[in-house]
């Protein structure tokens, strides 16, 4: 499996719930076409004084499984290159977020 692990900071007229529900409608949207296995829940930042060193300004975390790499770049092809639901939700989920970094593994 590919995973996404999306750590983000949400625009401040963002609500966690606004959030929340962007991320379950494109999730839906990427389940229904199976290019998505699975979105793990939404969590918020635990500043640990010692086990978290990422020194970003980041609080939002959540991570999407795909099946493949191929799943995982036909669902960025979905999502950046089309007009289907899946973009029109993933623009607006753009839109929500302040910053962000993005992290890719392989298991």
């Amino acid at each position: 499996m590919v995973h996404l692990l999306s750590a983000v900071k949400l625009k401040p007229s963002v609500s966690t719930a606004t959030f929340a529900e962007t991320i379950r409608q494109l999730s839906a949207s990427l389940e229904q076409q199976q290019l998505l296995s699975i979105t793990g829940p939404i969590g918020k930042r635990f500043p640990h004084p010692i086990m978290d060193t990422d020194e970003a300004d980041l609080d939002t975390f959540f991570v999407m499984s795909f099946e493949s790499r191929a799943q995982l770049e036909e669902a960025v092809a979905r999502m950046t290159g089309s007009e289907d639901l899946s973009a029109e939700t993933h623009r607006q989920l753009w839109g929500q977020l302040d910053s962000y970094r993005f992290t890719c593994w392989e298991d």
